[in-house]
């Protein structure tokens, strides 16, 4: 069983969205905690509605790849369009980080590329991983906390 840790975020009926997407996680894998919710400024395309962002923590034997696909799926049947990149969207959902997996294919990076360089994937992360190590270097994850690139949260809601 490996630890899995998936980013997801909304910009469209957020709230909704992100509900739907855990619950058809959960249908499939163990779901072990959720992160609070964090209420973010759009990154990379700035002209659209304000984010919901979260990370969950899930437990799997499924292989990097089968979880990138299965998230992909929930993507589709909650609708999202790609037709800007970074643009809005109904459900975005991310593998961040995969056991200790290290990958970097045309599909999958692993960690995620963002992770140590974006206020709303590495703070939820942490919230539910506070010794977690970054899986290529052994660093504690925290360590990236300070020299965040992209800082991009606006609130953190006391309840996921």
């Amino acid at each position: 069983m490996s630890d899995v840790y998936l980013a997801l975020g909304s910009n469209q009926q957020p709230a909704a969205n992100i509900r739907a997407a855990l619950r058809r996680l959960q249908a499939r894998y163990r779901l072990c905690r959720v992160s609070p919710i964090y209420e973010t400024l759009p990154w990379g395309y700035t002209p659209q509605p304000m984010f919901l962002n979260c990370v969950a923590h899930l437990r799997t034997t499924d292989s990097p790849l089968d979880v990138l696909r299965h998230g992909q799926r929930i993507e589709g049947k909650l609708q999202r369009r790609r037709t800007v990149r970074n643009g809005p969207r109904t459900i975005d959902v991310d593998v961040l980080m995969h056991g200790g997996a290290v990958l970097d294919t045309p599909a999958l990076t692993l960690p995620h590329p963002g992770l140590t360089e974006r206020d709303f994937m590495l703070l939820p992360l942490l919230d539910l991983a506070r010794t977690a190590r970054h899986p290529d270097t052994a660093r504690p994850l925290a360590e990236a906390r300070d020299s965040l690139r992209y800082r991009c949260i606006v609130a953190r809601w006391r309840n996921g």
